[in-house]
Parts: structure tokens; sequence; C-alpha cells
């Protein structure tokens, strides 16, 4: 009969489907259709060639699969598109209770912070200078809570998009399971966590069947072939998977290498060094680098420039943006009840997918980029963290390629420098460096600097090199 034989391609058609289909990559209808197509066409021409049929029969016999195919490809896209609606028609009309009480709290946090910044104005000759004085902070410390406060906001909209991302694809789940079977590794459960631009991040939680240890490297390479995506352990992850159920993060290979370095040198007659400095990775391959600067000298300055990256460190590796992070330390430091101790932030991140750097400076001195042929100055604005309420934040971006070299420093090293030619100074020294590591390059380069002069402040050069891998 004739519809046998739309049967029987479709079937062959599903076979092929079934080999060779991945899911969410846009082929397998595509290969429906070329199996069921191809097969209808196949039994036709046979059976007319063993007849004796003449070739135009033989011809309408391809154009038969032409069209076959295509209606297959057609009836897929249709489906494709029919279900896409219906997914989200319902994502549109259903919220998840805890999506609404999220955006809830998000947005009683924004109202109380408007509240705060409800300052009711004094007027200039009422009551005593004390009292102008206590009015003037407390209003400071009214504004520093309400952004406080709307940096909680801020922060529940992001916790809310951090949920929402991270999903489960049983599909792709059932074949890891399947190929870490084969190395004897037991898979219990993985979440895949990919926002529209930004790279792919997958959790797995797993552990070795027998007394065995696998390394998580060779545990990257099979989640590379299976998502067609370069797969590697984060860094500071463990190197071996054992008996022992433990989570394991793989993020997308990275394109680029850093190494950094650093120097420093205390002021004359004081025992600690008012700076501080800070590097760390992120697993979404982003390096961080940064310098505080304690305003003035030893265990105090020293504390304080300590704490501020302390809190740093702890507010980035914990999702925050790098804004977020310097206002919500800056409102720590306004909201002290002694007097405060100002410290500046000078911090650079750099994206190993793409070689982008982006600084924010509060109050910091100017920092240096040594490209192949030329040094660029990158200068901050604003003054250092905790001398108001509101800093002036104004991120910079530069682009860094493959033997780039990135100098942060303290206003000590640059103070060191001859009067009035201390950025051209600097870029004739760094333009004339050696090449070498970036540990090697801070070492020259602080000697270079003590020579031109005595230093009246501490000082601290940072400096972080990439490379393409």
């Amino acid at each position: 009969m004739e519809w046998t034989k739309y049967l029987l391609s479709m079937v062959f058609g599903g076979c092929l489907l079934m080999l060779f289909g991945r899911r969410e990559d846009g082929r397998d209808k595509w290969l429906l259709g070329l199996g069921a197509g191809t097969c209808l066409a196949a039994m036709e021409l046979t059976v007319e060639y063993m007849f004796g049929e003449p070739r135009w029969r033989m011809a309408v016999s391809v154009m038969k699969g032409l069209a076959f195919f295509s209606a297959v490809v057609l009836a897929g896209y249709v489906r494709e598109w029919v279900f896409t609606e219906r997914r989200e028609l319902s994502d549109t009309e259903i919220v998840h209770p805890v999506r609404q009480w999220i955006e809830d709290y998000q947005e009683s946090f924004a109202q109380l912070s408007r509240s705060f910044c409800m300052v009711p104005q004094m007027a200039a000759e009422a009551g005593s200078r004390g009292e102008r004085i206590m009015q003037n902070r407390l209003a400071e410390s009214r504004m520093a809570a309400a952004g406080q406060l709307r940096e909680m906001s801020q922060i529940l909209a992001g916790t809310m998009e951090r949920i929402y991302s991270t999903r489960e694809d049983a599909d792709l789940e059932q074949e890891i399971r399947r190929r870490l079977r084969l190395l004897r590794v037991q898979v219990h459960k993985v979440f895949f966590y990919n926002p529209q631009g930004r790279k792919r991040q997958i959790y797995v939680t797993m552990n070795t069947r027998r007394k065995i240890c696998v390394p998580v490297k060779k545990i990257a390479q099979a989640l590379s072939e299976l998502t067609d995506c370069e797969m590697m352990p984060a860094r500071d992850s463990r190197s071996f998977v054992s008996q022992e159920r433990v989570t394991v993060l793989f993020v997308e290979g990275v394109a680029y290498n850093v190494l950094y370095g650093v120097r420093k040198e205390t002021r004359q007659k004081e025992a600690v060094s008012g700076d501080n400095f800070a590097v760390f990775w992120l697993p979404e391959g982003q390096f961080y680098a940064g310098v505080s600067d304690g305003m003035g000298s030893g265990i105090q300055a020293c504390t304080q420039s300590e704490l501020v990256l302390d809190l740093l460190e702890q507010f980035l590796e914990a999702g925050f943006t790098k804004e977020t992070a310097v206002r919500m330390i800056n409102s720590s430091i306004v909201l002290q009840p002694q007097e405060p101790v100002f410290s500046t932030v000078d911090i650079a991140s750099i994206d190993l997918y793409t070689g982008v750097c982006e600084f924010l400076k509060v109050g910091a001195s100017v920092s240096f980029l040594k490209k192949e042929n030329s040094v660029e100055c990158i200068h901050g604005a604003g003054l250092p963290a905790g001398v108001t309420s509101q800093p002036a934040l104004e991120p910079f971006r530069v682009r860094m390629y493959d033997g780039n070299f990135l100098f942060l420093m303290t206003d000590g090293v640059i103070g060191a420098l001859p009067d009035g030619q201390e950025e051209e100074t600097m870029k004739h020294l760094i333009r004339n460096l050696p090449q070498g590591t970036p540990a090697e390059m801070a070492e020259r380069l602080m000697e270079q600097v003590k020579a031109c002069g005595e230093a009246a402040d501490d000082m601290t050069i940072l400096v972080a090199g990439i490379w393409k891998r």
C-alpha cells in the first residue's frame, strides 16, 4: 500500500535521529527529514529500476523524496514554534511564589531606601555650630544607610536571576551519567548555569564507586566532548574525585592566562606599611587585582586598608558587582562611630575570555598599561572611601592583548618621582623595563623609583601580565 512507504520512511528517519540526534542543537528535524526523504526516494527508485521504468518516473521519485524531506523539516519548525509559544505563554502567566516573594522584598528595600533619603533641609542660621555638625553627620549616616538598603535591593534582584538561571537538563545529565560511569564515577546531580551573555558553568555532584581517585581534568575532557565546548575545572577546585561525595564546578576554558608580582616598601621609621593588595580569580573567568592605601601609615592605616580589601574580595566572590561592593564598603566606613580612617580603592578586573580590563578607582593613584609599543595612563577620580556617602564611581575599560602588562601602584610610588614630571617619568621607566616575569618587573621598577628620590610614604607596585593559552 502507498502509505506503508511513508511509514517505513519515517521509521528509518526516527532510527537516524536516535543514533545521531542531539537535543537543543537544532539539527534533529533535519536528520529526521533527511532520513525519511532519502528512504522514500531509495525505495521508489529501487522498484522502478527493477521494473525498467522510464527515467522521468525516476526523476519524479527523486522530487517526491525531496518534497517529503521538506515537509518533515517544515513540520518540525512548526512544532518547535508552537511549543515555544506555549512555553513562553506559560512562563508569563505562572509566577513562582518564591520569585514573587523575592520581588516583594526587593521593592520593600527600595522603598525603605527612598524614605531614608528624605532628609529635611536645615536652615543655615538655625542652632549652634555643634548642632549643625551633628545634623550634617546624621544626614550623611542616613544617606549611607539608604545606600546600603538600595544595594540590598539590587542584591536580591541578582540572587533571583542566579536562581532562575540555574536549570536542569535531564537528557544531557543522562549522557553525562553514562559517560562518567565508564570512568567509574557515579553522578548524583548535575546543574547547568548559562545565563544570557555569560559563559556556561556545570555543577556536578559525584563520587567514585570504588577505592580509586579520578582526576577532575579527565572528567572535564568528557564534559567537553558531550557539550561541544571546552570545559575545565574551576580554579582552586579539588584535583581528584574519590569515594567522598563532592560538588565540582566546571567552567568554559579561558583564552588567557595571567601572572602577577608585587613589590612593597615601607615608609622610613615605620614598622608596618599602610598599603595592602589582593589578587583572586572568580569562576566567571575574571581575574581581580586590587590595591588599597590607608591614609597615613602604621598599624591603623594597614588595618583599614586590609579590611577594605578583605570585604571587597568577599563581596565579589559572593557575586556582587564591583560598584555594589565599593558602595557598601564606603557606607560601612561612613557609619563608623569613631573618626573614620579613609582608604583608597584601586581595582582592576581582567576578563580572561576577551582580555577586556575594567578599572574602578576611588581616590586611587594613576595606573599604567604597557602594550607592545606604548605605555598608557589610567587616571581615577573622586575622594577616598569614607570621605563622602556618595563616592564617584567611573569605571574605565581598555582591551589587553597577549604580552601586555598592567601596573597598579599607590601614590607613594608616584610621589617619589620628580615634581611635575611624575607620569612622564614613570612611563619612561616602564617603557624601558626589560622583559621578564611580573615579579621581576615589579622588583626592577621599585629599584629604579627608589633611585629617583627618597620615598615619603609607603610604596606598593603590583604588576599583572596576560598571555594567550
